[in-house]
């Protein structure tokens, strides 16, 4: 398990915060989010797994609960963002007792089966895997994605993503690897597992331009209070990057969560 740690010299303000990112992602992901949250010790891990054999959702559970046992980090709060997201609500549900708060950021609400059947999934999340001859090449790709959000900072996050492949850079997720992710993905129940977080949770959700998508958010958004009420629900006015658009206000909602953690547990 790789991983990569953020947090000051000094003995930190408890409780740690875990880091989980997106599906086609990597633990440079939260590099900007960290730098707002220099209070705290965080953790961003490396999920993504090197075959299909390690992708399962049983497999990434554990892993996590490994890496917060062997990183000595006593009841985290846990964030994730998109398929981190749908993790970390995973775990706060079959690990309860590892975590003392969740931070949902723009996942699926109530389940990627909630919008697109599993061939339409399988489609729209699994799109060809992009190649490039050169560093720069994957580097302008990504800038001409993120647009506004684009910075040098971000490099390294790009770089990360990458491996090599013969005269080519390729993405360290594979299509089998993405695959066998995306039909965990929809067999997970989340309207099934909100209602059982014990912990101090909050839902960041980004605006959405695809019409299908946004009308399954905005039902997770009326029903969620339904089913979680305790669940406080924060909209961001970004796309669905939103750590890499508004940095400091998911590190906003991450510190008022861990804030209220640190209460529960002194309790």
């Amino acid at each position: 398990m790789r991983y990569i740690e953020h947090g000051p010299q000094r003995d930190p303000v408890a409780p740690d915060v875990l880091l989980l990112h997106g599906l086609g992602s990597n633990a440079r992901f939260w590099d900007r989010v960290a730098r707002h949250l220099n209070t705290r010790r965080l953790v961003a891990l490396n999920l993504t797994p090197a075959d299909p054999d390690t992708a399962a959702m049983d497999e990434v559970m554990d892993r996590i609960a490994s890496a917060i046992r062997d990183l000595t980090m006593d009841r985290p709060v846990v964030s994730g963002h998109s398929w981190g997201a749908s993790l970390a609500l995973e775990f706060a549900v079959r690990h309860a007792e590892l975590l003392s708060g969740l931070v949902f950021v723009d996942g699926a609400i109530l389940g990627v089966a909630r919008i697109f059947s599993r061939e339409e999934s399988e489609a729209v999340m699994q799109p060809p895997l992009p190649r490039y001859a050169t560093l720069a090449a994957a580097i302008a790709h990504t800038r001409a994605d993120l647009k506004d959000a684009w910075g040098e900072d971000l490099e390294p996050f790009v770089e990360a993503g990458l491996m090599r492949d013969g005269d080519e850079l390729v993405p360290r997720l594979t299509a089998a690897v993405r695959l066998r992710i995306l039909r965990d993905l929809y067999a997970s129940d989340p309207a099934a597992l909100w209602p059982r977080v014990r912990v101090p949770a909050a839902a960041l959700i980004a605006r959405k331009s695809d019409p299908r998508i946004a009308r399954a958010t905005e039902e997770g958004i009326l029903q969620l209070p339904q089913i979680a009420p305790s669940v406080r629900i924060v909209r961001f006015q970004t796309p669905h990057d939103i750590p890499l658009y508004d940095p400091e206000g998911v590190a906003r909602e991450i510190e008022q969560v861990a804030a209220q953690a640190e209460t529960v547990k002194a309790q």
